[in-house]
């Protein structure tokens, strides 16, 4: 039985302030976790003030979950990230500044839109996240919060059209398994997309 590609990224050290770019609003998140935006949560939640806060959180990288990838022959490989490169990657996102910078699907770029919260789940059990209404995240886990004062991207929020987040960066490779029949040329037809942005793009 052929073995599948199975490629862990990792940050490496002498480029830290590449390896994540910015977290993307998207319609269909790679990592298949949606967020919850607190308009939908008035009755739920109780806020110090009537207005709305335009405050969205959601999973940004969850640990050891195997992400399908295709490659320029539409053949699947998988990616995936340990829980120590995801508590690295929430610290360089933080050190170099990227907490203003997001766009809408990996195109558009967005303004007006901040980080204002950012954490790892080190207790499943009793992390923010259960009552923020998320079930099944495991620990190591990175959660966002984002306040959203840009309306467009606002409105593309409570009509579902973006529903989730997706990194981009650049990130090293460490192949785990190679199916037989791609190990004696992956790193020519594969793995040469590593040395660019990186999106975790469906």
């Amino acid at each position: 039985m052929e073995k599948k590609v199975l490629i862990e990224l990792f940050i490496d050290d002498k480029d830290q302030d590449n390896a994540l770019d910015m977290i993307s609003f998207v319609s269909a998140p790679a990592i298949e976790k949606d967020f919850m935006h607190f308009k939908e949560q008035k009755e739920k939640f109780e806020f110090k003030s009537n207005e709305e806060k335009r405050i969205v959180t959601g999973a940004a990288m969850i640990p050891n979950q195997e992400i399908i990838r295709m490659d320029a022959e539409d053949k699947p490989y998988f990616v995936y990230f340990t829980e120590e490169t995801i508590e690295k990657a929430q610290e360089v996102f933080a050190k170099y500044g990227k907490t203003k910078s997001t766009n809408f699907e990996h195109k558009t770029g967005m303004r007006d839109v901040t980080v204002v919260e950012s954490w790892i789940v080190t207790d499943p059990t009793n992390d923010k996240s259960n009552a923020l209404g998320f079930s099944d995240i495991p620990k190591g886990s990175w959660f966002v919060s984002y306040k959203v004062d840009n309306d467009e991207l606002w409105e593309k929020i409570k009509n579902g059209e973006v529903r989730g987040f997706s990194i981009e960066g650049v990130f090293s490779k460490n192949i785990i398994e190679l199916s037989k029949h791609d190990s004696d040329n992956t790193d020519d037809k594969l793995f040469n997309l590593f040395s660019e942005i990186f999106e975790l793009l469906d």
